[in-house]
Formats: C-alpha cells, structure tokens, sequence
C-alpha cells in the first residue's frame, strides 16, 4: 500500500470528512474548562509584608538579652499564633468557614485554616557579626490569608500581621524580663551567701580576735615586751628576796623589846618584867631551896606584890626564853665541867623545873605567843616593818608574775594557733571575696539586662514592622480562569486533531486515487469531483453560519465571564499589549 502524502489538501479533506468529529470533541474539552474555570469559587488572597529592624541603639552601648536567630523567632512564633486556641479565636470573631462547621470537625477547620494561611521569609546576603563572613539572613516576611470574601481576607491579613508584631514584642519583652528575673534571684541567693559569710568571719573573729593573721607582728612585739617585763620584774623579786634575808638578820640581833636604863647605865626593869623575872627565878630555886628557905619566901612576897599591881595571866614566853637560855648554858656547861659538876648539877635541877613548868605549853603555840607578843623596841620596829614591806612587795611581784606568765603563755599559744587560724581564716576570706566578685559581676550584668529590658518594653531593640500592609484583593488569586480558558482552548485544538489523526490512522477506507490505484494496481484514468445541489451548499451555509454564531457566542460568554470574574477587558487588553510590546523587545 502506498503511502499517502500529506499536505494541504489532504489536511482539507481530512477536517472536511471529520468535522463533526472534530467539533464534538472541541466542544467538549471547552466546555470541560470552562466548568473547570468558571464553576470552583474565587479564593481571594490579601498579603502583608514585615520588614524585621536591626537594634536602634548601638550593641556597644546596649547589649540584648535576646540570643536566638530571628529564624529561630519566628518558628516559635508562628508555632504560637497557629495553635488551636489562637485560629479558633480568629474563626470565631470573623464567622470564618460557615460552610465547614456543619459537616467537619473543629480541628479539621482549624487545619484548613492553616493550609490558608501562608508565611514566606524573605533573605539576603549579610555579613555575618560573629563569623565576619557572608550568610544569608532573614530580613523580612511575607504572611498572607486566602478566602473567599475580599473584605474579610484582608481583615484576617492584618490580624495575622498585628498578631505576628505582638507575639515578637511580649516574647521579647518576656525574654527580657526574665534574665532581668534571672540575675535579680541570683543576685538575691548571693547576698545571702555573701551575709552567711560575713556572719562566719564575725564569728570567726570574735573567737579568734587575737590569732588573726595581721595581729601576728603586734603578738611578737607584745610577747617580747612581756618577756622583758619579766625578766625585769624577776630581778626585783631577787633584789627583794635578798633585802629580805639581810632584814631578817638584822632583826635576829635586836631585842623587841626596849630596857629601860638608870642614870648610871643599869638596866632597869618594870614592874611587868621584874615580875617575869622574879618568876621564872622563883622556879630556878626552887629547884635549889626548899619551900622554907628565906629566899624562897622573900622571892614569893615579892611576887604577890607585883602580881597585886600588874595584871599578868600568863608568862609562858618569858618561861620558854628562859628555858632556852638554860639549856644553852647547860650544854655549855656540860661540855666544859662535865655531868657530875655541882653547878651542872643545880643547873640541869633548874632546867627540870622549868622545863616542868612549860611542858604544859606545846611549842607551836608557844611561838606563835612569842611572835604575837608586842615589840617596842624602834629599832626592832622599824627593821621588822621593812620585812613585812618587802614581803608584801615579793608577794605584788609574784602576783604580776603569774599575770605575766598567764599572759606570755596566752600569746605563745596565739602564735601557735596563728598557722592554722590563717588558714581556715583565708579560706573564708577567699570564699567570701569570690562571693563579692561574683556579686560585683552578676550586679553589673543584672543592670545591663534592666538596661536591655527598658530598650525592649520602648520598642527600640530588634523589631517588626509592616512596611506594606494587606489590601483589599481586587481579584480573585485563583483560579486563574484565563489561564485554564487558554489552557483549554489549546488543549482543545490538540485533543481534536489528535483525534482525527488517530481516527484516520485506524480508518481503512479509500479517501483518494492514489490509494485507488495503489489498491487495485490497475492506473485511474479519471476523477470526477463531487457534485453538491443547490439545497447541499445552502445547508451548508446555513450550518456554517450557526457554527460561527456558535464560536462568537461562546467567546462573548468568555469574555464576559473574563471581565466579571477576573478584570474588566480594557484593563487585560492593556495588560497583554504591556506583554506583547516586551516580547517585541526581546
């Protein structure tokens, strides 16, 4: 079979046997669009354009608490403004999706809305502070809300926008307030501990005052002045010991008591000691004499007499003396004469019968009598009370002595304690100074977070601002009815020639006389034309002419429905001269 070459006519004939074919599948195809274009409602979208502002103030004079990337920001704050509770409020206060609420749920609603709304960050390339390099940042966004009523779009736009720039200035805000919180808690702990401290190291000195670290050179001077001050006062004490003894010698050679002496310079005795005398001689010859013995009467007379004028109850004194000197002259005696001499003899009777008479008397008490009985000799006076003087002073002495002992042992043992006192005394200091530093820092670093807080609650910090806020949508975003018409219309055009070429590629039939003769090998020798009557092409005129009141009619209705739905024809007809003109240009 020869194959049939394809050109004009063939096109002609193929559109002229096909038409209808064709005109069907046009019309169909059309008519699928322009339901497609024309039957789904106009969804309006409304935009709103924020421009995110740097820091007014310098960071050399004011430093922000806010560490996070704006990035970072705005994820949280979407993440805010489209939870449930925040879209439900905004449904409810413009009556959104009335048509939803009766057959879908609440959290299906609130997904739509999502879906509805749309937030698109806008970059470029910066330079990096921290790095210094060059990176792409976020300086702006865009946020847009689609619906189908123009008005209501925008107003839901502006809340969305006026919502974006209070959740970034009360998360701001808020930022800043707490690390102001922050550092005020911390701050507070730490004067507390700084208190505690102060309250340790108080303590710590008041028991330890002396044994502190800056009082160790005072503690050895005073230690050496204490030591001198002994040595000083132990050589009085030796000065006073000595005078003492020399005192005491000089005492044992003089009598307390003064002789009295006549004009010729004999002793002289008071009735008091001729009566202790007369006594004690009374006992020495008695002894010697018998009771009888004139002497003896003579001596007894003389002492009734005496007695009668002095009022003396004991003389056991004068007795023990006079025993003593007795003794004394009869060892000496004894030594020399021998025991069987007659005076020896006499002498130790006179001693018996003294020392008879005493014997009653114990000595103890017989020297304390010695040492009460009253002196009056000046001399013996004045001697004994330079004795009691020194006494008293070596006493005082000894007293400052052990004063100054406790004392030098007192500063010794500081000076012992002093290492370890120190120690434990500069590990308080040393925590208590870290304290104060770390206050001194944490005071410097709350001020600048006050400072910081203040910038952000006058909206001087990093802020948002809407630099084109959302209109009123004149048309609607989609659907694009003039794209899908255009679409259409071409796809149309492609689905019915494709049609008639896969019909004329399945179709079998003779269509000319090449195929004729190609068919039956045999040569054609004429073509007779087809031959149309006069009622043929009037139908057909008239079939024509309904045919392009058709097409003229379906391009009004477009155009119509163009100039309702999406703009007014004048205004695309310029837009589409602005874009064939840059076509035109390029």
């Amino acid at each position: 079979m020869q194959e049939t070459t394809i050109d004009y006519k063939t096109i002609k004939r193929i559109i002229r046997r096909r038409w209808k074919t064709f005109a069907a599948a046009f019309s169909l195809l059309i008519f699928i669009g322009c339901a497609i274009a024309f039957i789904p409602p106009s969804i309006y979208r409304s935009k709103s354009t924020i421009l995110i502002e740097g820091q007014q103030i310098p960071p050399e004079y004011v430093m922000t608490t806010i560490t996070s990337y704006v990035e970072e920001r705005l994820q949280t704050i979407t993440q805010r403004i489209m939870s449930r509770s925040r879209l439900l409020e905004i449904i409810n206060r413009f009556d959104l999706y009335k048509e939803m609420r009766e057959h879908y749920t609440t959290e299906e609603i609130v997904e739509e809305m999502r879906d509805d709304i749309k937030f698109d960050t806008i970059s470029a390339e910066v330079i990096d502070k921290r790095t210094g390099r060059p990176t792409a940042a976020t300086i702006a966004f865009t946020l847009s809300y689609e619906g189908k009523n123009p008005a209501t779009v925008q107003k839901v736009a502006n809340v969305l926008a006026s919502l974006y720039l209070e959740e970034n200035l009360k998360t701001r805000e808020q930022s800043a307030s707490d690390t102001a919180a922050f550092f005020q808690q911390e701050i507070n702990n730490l004067k507390a501990e700084i208190d505690g401290y102060q309250s340790k190291i108080s303590h710590f000195k008041n028991i330890h005052l002396n044994e502190l670290p800056e009082y160790s050179a005072l503690n050895l001077q005073n230690l050496a002045a204490l030591n001198r001050n002994f040595d000083q006062i132990a050589d009085q004490l030796n000065t006073l010991k000595d005078r003492k003894i020399l005192l005491e010698g000089q005492l044992s050679n003089v009598d307390p008591l003064t002789p009295i002496l006549t004009a010729e310079g004999k002793t002289v005795m008071n009735p008091t000691e001729r009566l202790k005398y007369l006594r004690l001689d009374l006992i020495g010859k008695q002894s010697l004499l018998s009771v009888k013995h004139p002497d003896i009467k003579r001596l007894k007379k003389e002492i009734a007499e005496l007695e009668a004028q002095v009022d003396i109850k004991d003389d056991s004194v004068e007795k023990i003396k006079k025993l003593e000197d007795l003794e004394t002259k009869l060892a000496l005696m004894q030594s020399k004469l021998g025991s069987k001499h007659p005076d020896v003899i006499n002498l130790s009777k006179e001693v018996k019968a003294l020392s008879a008479e005493v014997i009653s008397h114990p000595e103890e008490i017989a020297k304390i009598d010695i040492q009460e009985e009253k002196p009056d000799n000046p001399a013996y006076i004045n001697i004994k009370t330079q004795i009691i003087s020194s006494e008293a002073e070596i006493r005082n002495i000894k007293e400052q002595q052990k004063e100054l002992k406790e004392k030098i042992a007192d500063y010794e043992k500081r000076l012992a304690q002093a290492p370890l006192v120190e120690k434990e005394y500069m590990a308080l200091m040393s925590d208590y100074e870290n304290a104060k530093r770390k206050y001194t820092e944490l005071m410097n670093k709350y001020m600048e977070a006050k400072v910081a807080q203040g910038m952000e609650e006058s909206q001087r910090g990093e802020r948002f601002t809407i630099v084109d806020p959302a209109q009123y949508p004149e048309k609607p975003y989609k659907p694009n009815r003039v794209a899908i018409l255009l679409i259409s219309l071409f796809m149309s055009f492609g689905a019915g020639f494709g049609l008639l070429a896969l019909l004329e590629a399945f179709d079998t039939s003779v269509k000319d006389i090449g195929q004729l003769g190609s068919i039956t090998g045999l040569p054609v020798l004429a073509e007779i034309s087809m031959m149309t009557s006069p009622e043929e092409l009037k139908a057909r005129r008239l079939k024509s002419i309904g045919a392009a009141l058709a097409i003229a009619a379906v391009i009004a209705l477009g155009l119509f429905l163009i100039s309702i739905f999406y703009m007014p024809l004048d205004i695309l007809w310029i837009k589409i001269q602005r874009v064939v003109n840059k076509i035109m240009i390029f």
